[in-house]
């Protein structure tokens, strides 16, 4: 099923304005009013709901954006017909790039919008979230951005993730790396945003700290760069024995063959991280990606199966990577501005753990309609998505990891062959 256009919906590019002229200085961004007053009725169902959704629909991350676009769409299209609520929302295009979210962010703040589902990236979410949604007071809840650096944000409590810190991520990618992979001496090649830097650091105190290993290299990469051949003669410069890779589809087209024709896959084991996790990749490139395994978060909540039948029935396939992330999102944000009664940011943001952690009626992906019309008249429910119980602690992370570990796999159906299930 392609994407259909409901209500008000805006793609729109952002490339006009720079991140540095806008540092600190909001006035800078085009169409920024001083002001954004919401006119909306408080309280009841004969109101309306209003919802931003930030994608990157194109850049780096344009292979994730399309699907949890419309995963976190799926709410709308299910319930909007069934519950006595109008939902106004509206799609941007964040481009993967924080120049264009501040700008995508700017644009909605001005439209009146209290809550944003998105960003997706790391770095996009910390630009956009504190030099727009954080200072007008919008509520954010992200399906992917991973950083650690997100939870210790000063953020009012408006920053919110159904996605998991990459802090937890390390802990699973330095346990395979040592008890799968048998590896004592490790080189990193990272992406150079705070995704890749970050996670880069949680791995190197994990794995050298907890295991007693060495990481002997860790080595920026620029993505999109037509050869990572400097970058990996300095990653393998020490010998090490795995080569972790942090980055983008993007990235890997390039970086992966340029191993290959370097001779240095032969010479390392090499792990990845959920960036990459995209079956995609072995179009894209002329080596083969067979053998190079990875770690990413998975989908587990109660409501999983609930939602993987209705994103199938959708759209005519199966759920992606962050896809049950990004319906929680939009699930928890229509509940929680349902229970506030007002399109307010700062309401909006107390009723968030209201509605995803408290007694009252259990609402899951399969009965969204009932729940968000007992939001609505004053009702507690507690929320159990797709993704998770979905249940945020007092820095707006949701508590409880899984992982799957997994490899790449040209024989199998997507490309991607999953080896275990791990808990962090």
């Amino acid at each position: 099923m392609t994407f259909r256009p409901k209500r008000r919906e805006l793609l729109m590019g952002a490339g006009a304005v720079s991140l540095g002229g806008l540092a600190g200085c909001l006035s800078d961004v085009p169409g920024l009013e001083s002001e954004v007053a919401s006119t909306d009725s408080v309280g009841g169902t004969d109101r309306t709901l209003r919802l931003g959704i930030m994608s990157p629909l194109s850049g780096g991350l344009a292979n994730f954006g399309e699907t949890t676009r419309d995963a976190a769409l799926l709410p709308i299209e299910q319930f909007e017909d069934e519950i006595n609520l109008d939902i106004d929302y509206t799609v941007v295009d964040t481009e993967t790039s924080p120049s264009a979210g501040v700008q995508s962010a700017a644009e909605l703040v001005d439209d009146g919008y209290p809550m944003v589902n998105g960003p997706l990236a790391s770095d996009v979410t910390l630009q956009a979230t504190q030099q727009v949604l954080i200072p007008y007071r919008v509520v954010n809840c992200s399906a992917g951005a991973t950083s650690p650096t997100i939870t210790s944000v000063n953020d009012a409590g408006l920053i919110f993730r159904t996605a998991l810190s990459d802090s937890l991520q390390a802990l699973v990618l330095a346990e395979q790396a040592v008890t799968d992979l048998d590896t004592e001496r490790a080189a990193v090649l990272y992406v150079d945003n705070d995704y890749g830097w970050q996670l880069t650091q949680a791995f190197s105190q994990t794995f050298e700290t907890d295991h007693g290993a060495t990481v002997t290299a860790e080595v920026p990469v620029t993505e999109g760069a037509d050869s990572y051949d400097d970058a990996i003669e300095t990653a393998m410069a020490e010998d090490p024995e795995l080569l972790v890779v942090i980055g983008y589809p993007d990235t890997g087209r390039q970086l992966f063959d340029d191993l290959a024709a370097t001779g240095a896959r032969d010479d390392v084991d090499v792990l990845v991280t959920e960036g990459m996790q995209d079956g995609d990749l072995h179009e894209s490139t002329d080596s083969s990606l067979d053998g190079i395994r990875g770690t990413a978060p998975i989908a587990n909540g109660p409501g999983y199966e609930t939602f993987s039948e209705q994103y199938e029935s959708a759209y005519g396939e199966s759920p992606g990577l962050f896809t049950a992330h990004a319906y929680d999102a939009t699930a928890a944000l229509l509940l929680a501005n349902a229970y506030a009664g007002q399109n307010e940011g700062t309401a909006i943001r107390n009723a968030m753990q209201a509605v995803t952690y408290s007694p009252g009626t259990t609402i899951t992906p399969e009965n969204l309609d009932e729940g968000l019309e007992l939001a609505a008249q004053g009702e507690n429910v507690a929320y159990e998505g797709a993704s998770s119980s979905v249940t945020f602690d007092q820095h707006g992370d949701v508590r409880g990891a899984s992982f799957s570990y997994w490899e790449f796999d040209e024989s199998e159906a997507g490309g991607i062959t999953e080896l275990d299930r791990v808990s962090a």
